[in-house]
C-alpha cells in the first residue's frame, strides 16, 4: 500500500513538472515573439526616420543634377506646373433607386437582398 502511494505521488509530481515545463516553454516563446515584434517596430521607426532625413536633405533639382551628371543628359520636367496635370478620371454620379422598406424597417438599394 505504501509503495502504491509513493508511486502515485511520484507520477503526479512528474505530470505536474511536465506541465510546468510546457507552460514555461510557452511563456518563453511568447516573450521571444514580443521581443521580435519590438525589434521590428524599432527597425521600422529607424527606417522612417532615415527616409525623412533623406527627403529633407535632397531636393528634386539636386537629384536631377546628379542623374544628369551620371547619364550625361539634362533632365527636363515633363510639365511646368502641377496644375497642368491631365485629369484621367472625371467625377461621376451614381443614381440609386431605393426599394420599398424591407421587413424590419431597413431600406436597401433595388436589386439587393437585405
Amino acid at each position: 500500500m505504501f509503495a502504491k502511494l509513493v508511486a502515485l505521488i511520484l507520477a503526479f509530481g512528474a505530470c505536474g513538472g511536465g506541465l510546468l515545463a510546457m507552460r514555461q516553454s510557452r511563456l518563453q516563446a511568447a516573450h521571444e515573439l514580443a521581443e521580435a515584434r519590438l525589434r521590428l517596430r524599432e527597425h521600422d521607426e529607424r527606417l522612417l526616420r532615415l527616409k525623412a532625413e533623406i527627403a529633407a536633405r535632397t531636393t528634386p533639382p539636386e537629384i536631377g543634377q546628379k542623374l544628369a551628371h551620371l547619364r550625361g543628359v539634362e533632365l527636363v520636367p515633363a510639365i511646368d506646373h502641377p496644375a497642368e496635370l491631365p485629369v484621367y478620371f472625371e467625377p461621376m454620379s451614381i443614381d440609386v433607386e431605393w426599394a420599398p422598406e424591407a421587413p424590419g424597417g431597413a431600406t436597401t438599394p433595388a436589386g439587393e437582398r437585405p
